[in-house]
C-alpha cells in the first residue's frame, strides 16, 4: 500500500498544473501501464479530486492545486495523506516518546478525519486544511480545561485578519462565519489528571470545499473561497495559523484561559440568545450569558445560571 500511495500522489503532483496529461506520458512518468493510471485515477477521485477524461487528450483536474509545501517551517511537517493528523501526532509521540512542544503536522487529506463525538470530518485532497499540534501539559489534564475556548478564539482571529466578515466562535469547539460552520477543533488528552499529560489539538479548516462534497455534511458550512470571494493561499495561511496557535498555547500556558476571556466575547455567537443543550437523552433550554473562568457555558435556567462542559448546543432560532 505504501508504494501505492506513493504512486498516487505523484499522479496528483503532476495533475495539479490543470493541464491535460496523457495515460501514456503519467505512466512513463512514474513507470507504471496505462492501465494502472486508470486505476490510480479512481483512487484519486475517492480522496475528493475531481478528475475528468477526453480522448486523445488525456486526464486533468477540474481547476489547479496548490499543494501544501513539504518544506513549510520548522517542526511543521507535512504529509499528504495520513488517516488523521492527530492519530499521526499520537503515534509519532508513541514512537519517540517525546515531541517539541508546538510540533506540528498538517495533511493534504485525510481518510479517517474525525471531529467531536465521533462525527466523521470530511477531509478531501488539496482543498482545506488539517493541521494537529502537540503541546505537553506538565501540571496535568486539568491544566487543559478551557483550551478548546483558547484554539477556537486563536483561529476566529486569524480568519478575521484575514477579511473574514460575522466571524463568529460557538461553544465549544466551533468557528463560524455568517452563521456557518467554517472549522472546527478537535482536542483529546492523554496522560494524568494532575501529573505529567499532553495535548494533542486538531484544526480542520474549510478553504475550497469542491461543491460535490456537499451532499454528505449535515450541517450548513462554508469556506473561505465563498466568504471571501478568492481563493486563499494555503501556505501561507497554515503558517500564520500555526505561529498564532504556538503564540496562543504559549499565553494559555503562562496565564489560563482569561488571558483570552475577552478576546472570546468580541465573537461569541450564543451570548444573549436562546440556546438548547443535549447532554445525553436530557433537553436543557435556557439563555446562554457567557463563558465562565474554566470554559465551561454559563446558560440561564429558570433564572438560574447553571454550567456546563459538555453537550451539544444549539440555538433555538436557527439550525446551528
Amino acid at each position: 500500500m505504501g508504494k501505492r500511495i506513493d504512486r498516487i500522489i505523484r499522479v496528483i503532483e503532476l495533475l495539479a498544473d490543470g493541464k491535460f496529461h496523457s495515460g501514456e506520458v503519467i505512466g512513463r512518468e512514474i513507470g507504471v501501464t496505462r492501465t494502472a493510471i486508470s486505476e490510480y485515477i479512481k483512487d484519486i477521485q475517492k480522496l475528493g479530486l475531481d478528475v475528468f477524461r477526453v480522448t486523445g487528450k488525456g486526464y486533468r483536474l477540474h481547476a489547479p492545486l496548490q499543494l501544501i509545501d513539504t518544506n513549510i517551517a520548522h517542526d511543521l511537517v507535512c504529509e499528504r495523506v495520513v488517516t488523521s493528523t492527530n492519530d499521526l501526532i499520537r503515534e509519532r509521540l508513541r514512537d519517540k516518546s517525546e515531541l517539541p512542544a508546538g510540533y506540528a503536522i498538517v495533511a493534504e487529506a485525510q481518510t479517517a478525519g474525525r471531529g467531536r463525538r465521533g462525527k466523521n470530518w470530511f477531509s478531501p485532497f488539496g482543498s482545506n486544511l488539517y493541521i494537529s499540534l502537540y503541546w505537553p501539559l506538565e501540571r496535568g489534564m486539568t491544566a487543559a480545561m478551557g483550551l478548546s475556548v483558547a484554539i477556537g478564539t486563536v483561529i476566529a482571529e486569524v480568519l478575521q485578519s484575514y477579511g473574514v466578515a460575522n466571524t463568529a466562535v460557538k461553544w465549544p469547539n466551533d468557528v463560524l462565519a455568517s452563521g456557518r460552520k467554517l472549522a472546527g477543533v478537535l482536542i483529546e488528552l492523554e496522560g494524568n489528571a494532575v501529573e505529567s499529560a499532553h495535548a494533542v489539538i486538531g484544526v480542520g479548516i474549510n478553504v475550497d470545499m469542491p461543491k460535490h462534497m456537499q451532499a454528505p455534511i449535515e450541517q450548513p458550512w462554508t469556506d473561505l473561497s465563498t466568504e471571501l470571494e478568492q481563493r486563499v493561499d494555503r501556505n501561507a495561511l497554515v503558517k500564520d495559523l500555526v505561529v498564532a496557535f504556538r503564540e496562543g498555547l504559549a499565553v494559555f500556558e503562562r496565564e489560563g484561559l482569561a488571558a483570552f476571556l475577552s478576546r472570546w466575547q468580541q465573537f461569541d455567537q450564543l451570548v444573549g440568545r436562546e440556546v438548547t443543550i443535549l447532554v445525553g437523552d436530557k433537553k436543557i433550554r435556557g439563555t446562554a450569558v457567557g463563558i465562565a473562568n474554566d470554559g465551561g457555558l454559563n446558560v440561564e435556567v429558570e433564572g438560574v445560571v447553571q454550567k456546563y462542559h459538555a453537550g451539544e448546543v444549539s440555538l433555538r432560532d436557527a439550525n446551528v
